[in-house]
This record gives structure tokens, C-alpha cells and sequence, in this order.
């Protein structure tokens, strides 16, 4: 098969260098390490299919579309491998190019432009869930920090401590520290920072101070059955050598800034420990249902916080990191090599699952 491995070109870096795998461990500020992940990503998925003897072909997405259209038409891959997350830095257009292979009808690993697009949209993910009634935490949308003090304010006075972000971003950029708000004047300090920062509405949420429980899913839903979908072993992230007065949050420090105290002291366990069979499996089966009514395809994870045996959602995210290093995997690749798959075996069964939604026959090398 010819597959072209298509990922978003990174557009910057907080230090304003790129650092080789060797001078990232010798520096002594703080790395932005997001912008490698993608490129992680892509070498992990190239040398893992470097056995199979497929052809395959790295492509990177920037502005210039046409030179991605005109490309697509000269190579005609028979698949994309799909990890584009972002055009120029904006995640809103990640569903938009998903939509590109549609039009051009190539087929294309992952999740379809529409669960891309809903994903992002955090409040009406929420809103979904609420209407299945699967646990989740209770929200409000805020735009305008005056109209919210005169008429939004008193949903929430009752409810601290409250957890704001961006309500249309991935990968934990617009959560830090300072997200976690115990009173009014925070509360309007952060909705205006994120409104500023991000020219985005704010999401509020009351926060749950619980475990943070992330739950990797693979395949496909077939005539509304859950039943060949794969559960991997739960992960969990531990806050536990983190400072006293930082909050137990995967913020965006924690994600991708090394060297920083947050993700020095947020760690990820697979398989979490100290969950109770009838938990374990409540927290697997609203996974698959979660994955099932928000359209998710090929793979995906659900995460959540566990208070009082409750598993409550955060969210889905459709486009999870699968790298995978010689000295540490990414939470997902971490989940499938606990039940028991090699990355190899990660990276042909999303292909297979793919191939087997559009109708392709596909054979592992």
C-alpha cells in the first residue's frame, strides 16, 4: 500500500530553537515540548511501518493547501495516515483538513471531520453527554465577563472551586496554574484572560478533585454495537509529587513544558492502581459509550475524574499522541503495550480498522 504520513508543520517554539535529542537534556530553561510531538509522532509511525513493506511517504501540512491538494492528486496514496492536529497553529482547522481528504476521497486513519469539529467544541460535547446522562461536571459558557457578573455569576457562587479554559482548544493550552479559581475576583481574572489571550468564550466548570483517569479505545462501532470495540488498561496520572499548593491538573506545563516543576512532578501509571473491579468496569463501559456517541473511529481516548466512585468525563479527545520512544511511550502507546500489543501491532490495527470503514482490503506484511 502507498501511505503518506500527513502531520501538521510545526510553526514555533517557545525558546525559539529546535533542539536535537541530545541537546534537549543539556539545556537549563524550560522546553515547549509540543511542538515535538508531532514530529515524534511521525517517525514513530514511519519506522514502525518500515517492516510491513509499504510504501510510505511523510507529508507536511502548512498554509499552502494547494501544494497539499496538488500533491495528494500526483501520489494518490491508497490511505493517509492522518495526524494533523492544527493548520498554522490553529486546532479549529484540524477537522478542515480531514474534510479536504474527504473531498478528495482519500481514505484516511482516525477519526472524520465531523468528530474532529464536535470534539473541539467542548460545551456541546458536554451538553451531549449530559443528555445520555453520563456523569460530567457541570458548565457554563462565558464571553463577556460584565454580562456574565449580571447574569451568569449567580449559576455559579455556590459551586467552588471552579476550573476555567479555553472552550475550543486541545492539548491543555490555555490551562494552567492559575485556572483553578476559588472566588469571584479569580473567577473574572481568568475569563478575561482567556477571552483575551485565546478570542474565545471561556469554559467554566466546577471542579472535581478526584483522580484523573485517561482511557484509550480502539475500532469501530458497528450497527450501534460497542461489542468490537477494545478497552485498553486504565491509566492514571499521578499528581502526587507535585508541590502542596499546585493544583492536581494535567496543565499545559505538565503536557509539554520539561524542566518545568509541573511536569517533573505529573506522571502517568498504566495500569492505575487500587480500582475496584465494579469501578474499573463502569469507567470502561461509559468509555465505549462515550466513543460511541460522539462518532469516534479507529482510535481515541476519554478522560475523566473519579470522586466517590463517580467517573465523571472531561472530554474525548479524537487525535491523541501514539508516539512512541526508546525511553517512554505517550500515554496511549503506554495503554496498548499493557494489553499487550507491541507499537508495531498499535500502528497496523489502526490501519486495519481503517481500511476495513472505507472498504479497502488490506494484508499485513
Amino acid at each position: 500500500m502507498k501511505i503518506s504520513i500527513i502531520f501538521n508543520d510545526p510553526v514555533q517554539y517557545a525558546t525559539g530553537k529546535i533542539y536535537t535529542d541530545e541537546e534537549v537534556d543539556t539545556v537549563e530553561e524550560a522546553i515547549d515540548m509540543s511542538e515535538y510531538g508531532v514530529l515524534d509522532e511521525v517517525k514513530s509511525v514511519q519506522r514502525a511501518l518500515e517492516p510491513t513493506g509499504h510504501q510510505t511517504k511523510i507529508v507536511p501540512v502548512a498554509l499552502d493547501v494547494h501544494k497539499l491538494i496538488d500533491e495528494l492528486k500526483e501520489d494518490r496514496p491508497d490511505i493517509i495516515f492522518n495526524l494533523c492536529e492544527s493548520l498554522d497553529g490553529d486546532p479549529t482547522q484540524e477537522m478542515n483538513v480531514a474534510a479536504l481528504f474527504e473531498i478528495l476521497k482519500i481514505p484516511y486513519t482516525g477519526n472524520t471531520a465531523n468528530t474532529l469539529g464536535l470534539a473541539l467544541n467542548k460545551s456541546r460535547v458536554k451538553e451531549i453527554l449530559h443528555y445520555y446522562d453520563i456523569p460530567t461536571s457541570a458548565h457554563y459558557i462565558c464571553s463577556d465577563v460584565k454580562q456574565f457578573r449580571e447574569n451568569g455569576y449567580d449559576k455559579v457562587k455556590d459551586k467552588f472551586p471552579l476550573i476555567v479554559k479555553p472552550s475550543r482548544e486541545d492539548a491543555s493550552i490555555g490551562i494552567e496554574n492559575k485556572s483553578v479559581v476559588h472566588n469571584e475576583k479569580e473567577l473574572e481574572e481568568r475569563i478575561q484572560h482567556i477571552i483575551t489571550e485565546y478570542k474565545q468564550p471561556a469554559l467554566i466548570e466546577q471542579f472535581i478533585d478526584g483522580r484523573e483517569i485517561n482511557v484509550s479505545v480502539v475500532g469501530n462501532v458497528k450497527n450501534n454495537s460497542e461489542d468490537d470495540l477494545i478497552v485498553f488498561p486504565i491509566s492514571e496520572i499521578d499528581f502526587s509529587a507535585l508541590p502542596a499548593d499546585y493544583p492536581k491538573i494535567v496543565s499545559y506545563n505538565s503536557k509539554w513544558m520539561y524542566k518545568t516543576v509541573e511536569f517533573a512532578g505529573t506522571k502517568a501509571v498504566c495500569p492505575a492502581q487500587n480500582l475496584s473491579p465494579e469501578l474499573e468496569e463502569k469507567i470502561k463501559a461509559t468509555a465505549k459509550k462515550v466513543y460511541r456517541i460522539i462518532g469516534a473511529t479507529d482510535y481515541a481516548r476519554v478522560d475523566f475524574r473519579v470522586k466517590d466512585g463517580v467517573p465523571y468525563v472531561l472530554e474525548l479527545n479524537p487525535n491523541p499522541d501514539i508516539a512512541s520512544d526508546v525511553d517512554e511511550d505517550t500515554g496511549f502507546t503506554r495503554s496498548a503495550k499493557a494489553y499487550g500489543w507491541s507499537y508495531e501491532q498499535l500502528i497496523q490495527n489502526v490501519i486495519k480498522y481503517s481500511c476495513e470503514r472505507w472498504g479497502i482490503n488490506y494484508s499485513e506484511k
